[in-house]
């Protein structure tokens, strides 16, 4: 893969998985933002924040680790952020969410496309 490429691709990981941490902290703060509810429950409230509380640190780490390093270290932090995507795609699907489907889809569509090319 010619370097120009490589360098769209780490920064494309980098800004979907800024991304994603935008979400979880929105899904923290806001809950009824992603559930749709008029009035959260606490089980909305509790799940926003378990969300977060996965989705910021890894998010975060899919997006640094790629920038400092390459190789098996950044292959598995990317898969690990790339099986949490693909657990929120089943969640959109269990849910009718199109958007959490497609989003979450490419986002880890992207980290595992990342962790390839730089193993």
């Amino acid at each position: 893969m010619g370097e120009v490429m490589m360098t769209v691709l780490v920064v494309a990981n980098a800004v979907l998985a800024v991304v994603s941490v935008a979400f979880a902290v929105v899904a923290a703060v806001r809950p009824a933002a992603l559930s749709h509810s008029a009035e959260p429950t606490s089980g909305e409230k509790f799940y926003g924040w378990m969300y977060a509380v996965r989705a910021v640190p890894l998010g975060c780490a899919a997006a640094v680790v790629p920038l400092i390093w390459s190789g098996p270290v950044c292959a598995v932090v990317l898969l690990a952020a790339a099986v949490a995507q693909a657990g929120d795609v089943g969640i959109g699907v269990f849910r009718g969410e199109r958007g959490m489907i497609a989003g979450s889809s490419v986002v880890g569509a992207v980290h595992v496309l990342t962790a390839v090319a730089l193993w």
